[in-house]
């Protein structure tokens, strides 16, 4: 009996430390956007999580910042949304142990990308 209990106590240590480190979505991320015209541009998103939520800014070319609000962490799901030219552009994603898929709803389109950790933090 002793023997169940510890090994139920050491697999859901495992899997808490597990969560917690995919959630750390902290620092930079980057990708390529392509928005289907045949373009292609380089983003990086940075986080700052504190606790279940975050704030943070998407890069574009150019020194085009916008920032990030209403970030939510629920487990390895995120969503947060990107004030982009007075519009409101939401956000969803799911986070990786080294990615997070990401989901952008702009004009009536879903369009995804990956994201991938930036090697400074």
């Amino acid at each position: 009996m002793k023997r169940k209990i510890f090994t139920t106590l050491l697999l859901a240590s495992c899997f808490t430390v597990c969560l917690a480190a995919v959630s750390d979505i902290t620092g930079n991320w980057t990708t390529t956007m392509r928005p289907g015209n045949g373009s292609e541009f380089a983003v990086t998103y940075t986080f700052k999580a504190d606790g279940s939520k975050f704030t943070g800014n998407v890069a574009f070319p150019n020194n085009n910042n916008f920032a990030i609000t209403d970030g939510i962490i629920k487990g390895d799901s995120i969503n947060f949304t990107v004030g982009l030219n007075g519009q409101h552009i939401p956000n969803s994603g799911r986070v990786y142990a080294d990615s997070i898929g990401l989901d952008i709803m702009m004009m009536g389109k879903k369009y995804h990308n990956t994201l991938k950790r930036a090697n400074n933090k």
